[in-house]
């Protein structure tokens, strides 16, 4: 066996331990010159050993600040006295990097000074790192102070949710300084208004540790309310399994609420009397209903339209009779109890709403007490003026059991006061409508007209208003009653659709439509797009899209051609249910129209995800839009609304010349109403059509 090699002597380990280091090592003589530099300090500075040995000055780090140090050093006469700190150094190809150097000093047998030695590490990365790290903590910084949203960082301790810190648009928003609410928790932003469902959203989220939304009730120092829209989101330490904070967003939406609002108020009351309007009147009336309904009380509905109104509009002018009609709401809202309605239909017709009458005659009593009160002299535009109204008086639940029926029944009972001298009061009673037929009667005869074919189908036109002309048509059932005559659906829809009769009534409806569609396109007329109404019933059966589909497919009707029409309030009742039984109808082609919109309580988040692609404009909003402002802006936003999500609008019940031409300014697509065309039977709608098309020819 060779044997083994001797081990290297103790210098000869140290010479090999500094020349592989991957430190840099440089030694210095007393003047200066590099007398020795390792292979790791070539390495990191690109120069070589003839670049570098006897060197001085020294290329890579020619700063006058390191010549000090090395200075500093050779006077100093501590014996473990050294320099530590970052130096910028330049390699040969002339990049900059940063060394990290430990200088100090060899000392001979005597301790005298005779070398220094310069042990160098390259920490450019490490300094990148911490200079990144220190400009994005500066942003984030930066941005946390910028921010135009409150921001507010708390404990999540179960027991401890204090705060640790907000920024400047905290203390604007609440008038608390940074100060005031350290080690305070959220909560004092609600005071005592504990009273509010969202509550619960954060402080489920703060125990299950997540995201959590919510609009609240805030209060800032001075007392006054701001509407807070909060989101808070956890904040998880480095390794990320554990929550330590939140972090919550505080977004100040006073504004935004004063003005939903002032739109709901607008929608919901009438600008010149700032009275309930007909939109308001219809949720007055059925609320009053399920009340007097619960408790077993009487419920009165007044119909009340002024006398000869329009001769004092015309002596005085507009401006008079608008002050007389602003007289009239204020003294019939003093003839009424605090939980009674007063609404302005428009015009000079107002209804009132009594509830909770102990007797039917009672009503007789406040109608000669609103007589009375109307019938005192009031002073408009300078003149004495003596006011008379005819009044009409329906009951529940002697009469009817729905708002529409008793309104209908009011008005009967008015124009029977009108036609017998004015100035009076009549109740309802049923020779006055050759319709009014019992419940119980009017279920059976519903049956037996399906069965026998008694329904039928008028048209409206809906007319383009750049072109003014018929583009399409909403099918509107009728009921020709072999005795009574044509009975409108204001009459049964409401019992159809408490007895289920509105299922069956809706697929026929959609099945003759669909055949009348196919007949037209075979007689050669224009394609045109035809709008069928559903049911909030038809709309919610799990079946619906195969149910239409299965129309579509026996009658060969175009889907393309269809346009189903939902109610606003329809669509809001479950939002996830509603959008899947929509994108299923959206799948067979046909087009979904929105309809009654501004009269419900759907958001912009909603329109975007619901596959929408028309608005009809409630007919609350277009009565009075010619003379109205407040009716003509609420108008205008919703067209440019549903302009910009590439949405159609139709308006409904266009009247007047003025009307169309507002709403044609104000870029609606099209419209439908009295002004252009009643309902048409098939044969009336069909001529309708031929001469436009003769006319275009």
């Amino acid at each position: 066996m060779n044997p083994e090699p001797a081990p290297p002597l103790e210098s000869e380990l140290l010479a090999q331990a500094i020349e592989q280091s991957p430190l840099g090592i440089v030694i210095l003589g007393l003047d200066g010159h590099v007398q020795y530099c390792n292979q790791g300090f070539l390495l990191m500075s690109g120069f070589s050993q003839a670049d570098v040995i006897g060197t001085k000055p020294h290329p890579w780090n020619p700063d006058a600040a390191t010549e000090a140090i090395y200075r500093s050093l050779l006077t100093s006469e501590l014996p473990d006295d050294r320099w530590k700190g970052d130096v910028q150094s330049t390699r040969k190809d002339g990049t900059v990097y940063w060394e990290r150097q430990v200088v100090s000093t060899l000392r001979g047998a005597a301790g005298q000074h005779t070398h220094l030695i310069v042990v160098k590490e390259d920490v450019s990365d490490r300094k990148l790192r911490r200079a990144d790290y220190a400009q994005t903590r500066h942003l984030h910084e930066r941005a946390l102070a910028s921010s135009s949203n409150g921001i507010m960082i708390t404990r999540s301790d179960e027991d401890d949710h204090s705060i640790v810190y907000v920024n400047p648009a905290f203390e604007r928003i609440t008038g608390y300084r940074a100060d005031e609410v350290m080690g305070m928790e959220g909560r004092f932003l609600v005071r005592d208004d504990l009273a509010q469902p969202d509550l619960e959203h954060i402080r489920s989220a703060l125990r299950e540790k997540r995201e959590g939304s919510a609009t609240l009730r805030n209060y800032r120092k001075d007392g006054s309310l701001f509407w807070n829209e909060l989101h808070i989101a956890p904040v998880q330490d480095l390794a990320g399994g554990t929550t330590t904070h939140f972090v919550s967003i505080i977004n100040d939406i006073s504004d935004r609420v004063r003005y939903q609002h002032a739109l709901e108020y607008q929608a919901n009351h009438d600008s010149l009397t700032g009275l309930a309007n007909r939109n308001l009147l219809g949720d007055r009336i059925e609320q009053a209903i399920a009340w007097a309904k619960r408790n077993g009380h009487v419920l009165g509905v007044m119909l009340l339209d002024l006398d000869h109104f329009k001769l004092i509009n015309d002596a005085s002018g507009h401006s008079a009779g608008d002050a007389l009609l602003k007289e009239v709401a204020l003294r019939l809202m003093a003839c009424v109890r605090e939980t009674d309605t007063v609404a302005r239909l428009g015009g000079d017709e107002f209804v009132i709403i009594l509830t909770d009458l102990p007797q039917p005659g009672d009503v007789d009593q406040i109608a000669e007490k609103i007589l009375s009160t109307l019938s005192r002299p009031t002073e408009i535009a300078g003149r004495e003026v003596f006011v008379t109204a005819s009044i009409g008086v329906s009951l529940y639940p002697r009469d009817g059991d729905h708002g529409e029926i008793l309104l209908r029944y009011a008005d009967m009972a008015m124009y029977r006061v009108k036609e017998h001298g004015r100035n009076s009061v009549r109740q309802f009673v049923p020779e006055m409508g050759s319709t009014a037929i019992s419940r119980l009667d009017m279920e059976g005869a519903m049956r037996r007209g399906l069965e026998r074919g008694e329904f039928v189908l008028h048209y409206q036109p809906k007319i383009d208003l750049a072109t003014q002309h018929v583009v399409g048509a909403e099918a509107l059932i009728r009921w020709q009653h072999p005795q009574i005559g044509l009975i409108h659906p204001i009459e049964f829809i409401r019992l159809a659709e408490d007895t289920g009769l509105i299922l069956p009534l809706g697929e026929w409806v959609l099945a003759e439509a669909c055949k009348q569609q196919v007949l037209w396109q075979q007689q050669g007329m224009q394609p045109l797009k035809i709008a069928i109404n559903m049911s909030a019933r038809q709309f919610r059966q799990d079946d619906l899209a195969d149910r239409i589909e299965a129309v579509f497919a026996s009658t060969g009707a175009d889907t393309e051609h269809v346009i189903l029409e939902l109610t606003e309030s329809m669509v809001m009742h479950d939002v996830d249910s509603t959008l899947v039984a929509l994108r299923a109808l959206k799948k067979l082609g046909v087009s979904l129209s929105l309809d009654d919109f501004g009269t419900g309580y759907s958001s912009l988040s909603y329109l975007r995800r619901f596959p929408i692609d028309e608005l009809k404009i409630d007919r609350s909003f277009i009565n009075d839009i010619h003379t109205n402002p407040d009716d003509a802006a609420i108008a205008g936003a919703i067209i440019a609304m549903a302009r910009s999500l590439g949405l159609s609008v139709v308006a409904e019940g266009v009247e007047k010349k003025e009307q169309a031409d507002l709403l044609t300014r104000l870029g609606c697509n099209q419209v439908q109403g009295y002004y252009y065309a009643r309902p048409l039977t098939v044969a009336a709608f069909a001529n309708r059509l031929r001469e436009q098309q003769a006319h275009k020819e």
